[in-house]
């Protein structure tokens, strides 16, 4: 009798293990064209609550009213300002000959909410980021014209 208590919890324990860890991560990718400018906006997200998001701006140097990439740098570098040394922000900014390429990478368990309000990112879920919903960021992103790639 002790023996299948023993094997019961066993059995038990496993199930439990392997219900824990089919939780996966998923990711949703968004789309936004304008003129010259293309906005890809990816949320990864377990079961409803966004955990990170990779938002990648292309844009071209004549939309920026530029023609030469150093221009383009110069006219910038408030925007990598702005995002340097922020917790749970990684920015980068690729210049290429004739567009600039901006990914900012936000770690939502990182962020801080005081960051997240004085931040330009419209891509930001409303409320608080610690259970920011996918399914309302979403219907939001979808309300501003991004459309949702399969």
């Amino acid at each position: 009798m002790k023996k299948m208590g023993i094997l019961a919890s066993i059995i038990f324990g496993v199930l439990l293990f392997i219900s824990a860890c089919g939780s996966k991560n998923q990711t949703a990718t968004y789309t936004l064209k304008q003129d010259d400018e293309m906005v890809t906006i990816q949320n990864i997200y377990n079961e409803d609550t966004i955990l990170k998001q990779t938002v990648t701006t292309t844009i071209q140097y004549k939309t920026m009213g530029v023609k030469t990439k150093a221009k383009a740098e110069k006219l910038l570098q408030p925007s990598k300002e702005l995002y340097a040394h922020k917790k749970g922000i990684n920015y980068a900014i690729d210049f290429k000959d004739n567009k600039a390429v901006e990914t900012i990478e936000i770690d939502f368990k990182k962020f801080s909410q005081s960051n997240a309000k004085m931040l330009p990112l419209i891509s930001l879920p409303d409320g608080d980021l610690d259970s920011a919903s996918e399914k309302q960021n979403a219907d939001k992103l979808i309300h501003l014209g991004f459309e949702k790639n399969d």
